[in-house]
Order: structure tokens, then C-alpha cells, then sequence
């Protein structure tokens, strides 16, 4: 099914009106966690948040996502397998992220190992996108609900 059936789909079973809170497709990247792994993780409820650097929204000329917002997720074949809604975002410097929002990604174990994961990936990013990865660099959490599979 494509994204815009399934948001076709979703509206009509949520009784929304309009288009104007579906903000797009998410995918997941293979970084560490592939990512069917990674959505495999989502549709079990494992995981309920991502995280993002603001540069990359900055970059990118971006907007931010918002309370509110839907996202088709697609897999890697690119079709949708499910809608989310966001339910909070948070700017924060990577150095300050808290555990109990790092355990939403559903990947880590603990607070250091999601530091070392991220950090790796970060720096990684930074390398081909082109900014300064730093301990203090913006991240924008999103933390979402699954609303229709």
C-alpha cells in the first residue's frame, strides 16, 4: 500500500478531517539496529521515540515536527506498514538526554550504551552531512504512538 492510501486509510478510521496534520514518510535507517529491526521494534511497542539532530533539520531547510503531527512509516521496500501520531518533542543537547527518553528508542540497554551507539552515529552523520558533532549538539526527540497498522 502506498503512503498516501494508507493515510487515506488511517483519516478515515480516525475521522480526521483535511491533510493538514499528516506531515509525511518516516523510515527508519540502518545505523547499528537494522532497520526492519527497527520497525520490527515499533510494531511490538519496543519502540516509541526518535531522536535527530537539529542541524540536519537546519541543513536540510526541515521544519520541526510538532505535537499532533502524523507519519506514515515505511519499510524498506517502501511501502507503509503503519501510521504514528506524535505525541511529544523535545529539543536537548546530547550530553543531557536522559535515560528514561533514550529508553523509548527500545535499542539499548542502559544510558551508556545508548550514548555510545548515538555518538557513533552522530559522528558518522556529521562526517557526511558536513557539521561538527560536539557533546553539547541539539538533538529533537519525537516520541510517537502507533494510531493504525
Amino acid at each position: 500500500m502506498t503512503s498516501n492510501e494508507f493515510w487515506q486509510k488511517t483519516k478515515a478510521a480516525l475521522k480526521l478531517q483535511g491533510d493538514e496534520s499528516f506531515a509525511g514518510d518516516l523510515g527508519f535507517e540502518a545505523r547499528g539496529f537494522a532497520g526492519t529491526e527497527k520497525i520490527a521494534a515499533l510494531l511490538a511497542g519496543k519502540k516509541r521515540a526518535a531522536f535527530s539532530t537539529y542541524a540536519v533539520y537546519a541543513i536540510d531547510n526541515e521544519i520541526l515536527p510538532v505535537s499532533g503531527e502524523y507519519y506514515i512509516v515505511k519499510n524498506a521496500e517502501d511501502e507503509a506498514v503503519c501510521a504514528i501520531q506524535i505525541q511529544r518533542v523535545e529539543i536537548l543537547p546530547f550530553n543531557e538526554v536522559p535515560w528514561n527518553l533514550a529508553a523509548l528508542e527500545g535499542e539499548d540497554e542502559n544510558l551508556q550504551e545508548w550514548r555510545e551507539r548515538t555518538r557513533e552515529a552522530l559522528e558518522e552523520e556529521a562526517e557526511i552531512i558536513g557539521y561538527e558533532f560536539r557533546e553539547d549538539i541539539k538533538l529533537v526527540f519525537m516520541e510517537f504512538e502507533i494510531v493504525m497498522r
